[in-house]
């Protein structure tokens, strides 16, 4: 209806699967039923309306600073359309937006600012260092954005007090877990995944010439990945790093011990 069609046509293609129903009423889909997530969130954008843009989570999940999905898709909105159980919108006067990957989204600070409802401090602190790592905004972008009497500053300026670009830099929740554990015990931060040599180890305190690696049970358990590991392990030695190894049960249940074992081996070199 939107582009001309009269309801009769509609209804006809629908009858011939040539149309589909979408789960938002008014919005159908040409061809196939089964929508990928680009098209699932266009058809909530075109339900949202004309100027809309994914806000909150699902703006920063599809800039790629979430790693999972958000359950609702979150928009802002010019329009009066009416939020349901599975499309919160917020109603805006004036949506600013611009273009990622094909949808239009709100900018990282404003999305930021909503998310702080959802999102923890650590989280928080994650997402300002990838989208600061990507150079898709800044610290003082962000600060702009917050003032007085906008929802969300409080939170957002805490996390910026506490920024940690590291963070940007961990492939997976253990690398993250082992970045905060050294902030929380005090201890110098590590650079991850920095190139040295052929290899990028997880943790490299480059100037004390030592590597601490993470052994996860997937990816640290068959005996061709152990075998990997040996041969790494060896390369770095043979440059002058010491390596210390530490496993996600480590981590998980003695990160005191793991701590220790990292400020001892920092004390040696």
């Amino acid at each position: 209806l939107g582009i001309g069609f009269r309801s009769s046509r509609v209804r006809s293609w629908l009858r011939t699967g040539r149309l589909h129903h979408t789960r938002f009423p008014g919005v159908y889909a040409a061809g196939r039923p089964d929508l990928p997530e680009l098209g699932d969130l266009s058809s909530g954008l075109l339900f949202s309306g004309h100027r809309s843009a994914l806000s909150g989570l699902s703006g920063l999940w599809w800039r790629g600073y979430l790693q999972r999905r958000p359950d609702l898709i979150y928009v802002d909105s010019p329009n009066r359309t009416r939020s349901r159980a599975d499309l919160r919108i917020r109603h805006l006067a004036t949506v600013r937006r611009t273009w990622h990957r094909k949808l239009p989204v709100t900018p990282t600070p404003s999305a930021l600012l909503l998310a702080t409802e959802q999102l923890s401090h650590n989280s928080l602190r994650l997402v300002i260092a990838r989208a600061e790592f990507a150079r898709e905004t800044t610290l003082s972008s962000i600060e702009a954005a917050c003032g007085r009497g906008i929802a969300g500053s409080s939170k957002l300026r805490a996390a910026m007090d506490a920024h940690l670009p590291q963070l940007a830099k961990c492939v997976n929740g253990l690398e993250r877990d082992f970045v905060l554990l050294c902030e929380e015990h005090r201890l110098p931060i590590p650079e991850p995944n920095e190139r040295v040599g052929r290899f990028r180890p997880d943790m490299l305190w480059a100037d004390r010439m030592l590597i601490a690696e993470l052994d996860g049970a997937r990816a640290h358990s068959t005996p061709a990945q152990l075998i990997h590991d040996a041969a790494r392990q060896r390369y770095l030695e043979s440059r002058g790093y010491i390596v210390i190894r530490f496993t996600d049960e480590d981590m998980a249940l003695r990160p005191a011990w793991v701590a220790a074992e990292v400020r001892t081996a920092l004390a040696r070199r």
